[in-house]
């Protein structure tokens, strides 16, 4: 007399199949996908320095140059040195002494990205 196997029987024998193993492979990856998607669309956005200008990158002794900048997903943007912490968006005049390398850095939790920019004295 053959066995006779109930419903829940034959379930549980298909996911050990090949075809019910790679369902469940599918299946993960696409929660796992869509997780990492999440963390990207709905987490902090990296910042993006978008620009960095000195207007003139070249000035005599005593001259002026005027820094302008333009940053977006940062909490806080700093240029050093002798600036410190400024706005998103925005400008100002320096007067360096010297060739003098000025480094914009954006902060966005523990992500930092920076760019520098050299005004030239002659």
């Amino acid at each position: 007399m053959a066995e006779k196997k109930n419903y829940w029987d034959m379930q549980k024998s298909f996911w050990k199949t090949p075809a019910g193993i790679a369902i469940w492979i599918l299946l993960l990856a696409a929660i796992l996908g869509g997780g990492l998607l999440a963390l990207n669309v709905f987490g902090s956005p990296y910042p993006i320095i978008e620009s960095f200008h000195a207007d003139p990158i070249v000035v005599r002794p005593g001259g002026v140059s005027n820094l302008s900048w333009s940053v977006i997903g940062a909490s806080q943007v700093k240029i050093d040195p002798g600036v410190g912490e400024v706005a998103l968006r925005g400008f100002i005049n320096v007067e360096p002494f010297e060739t003098t390398t000025y480094r914009i850095t954006a902060i966005n939790g523990s992500i930092n990205r920076s760019t520098t920019l050299r005004v030239m004295v002659e």
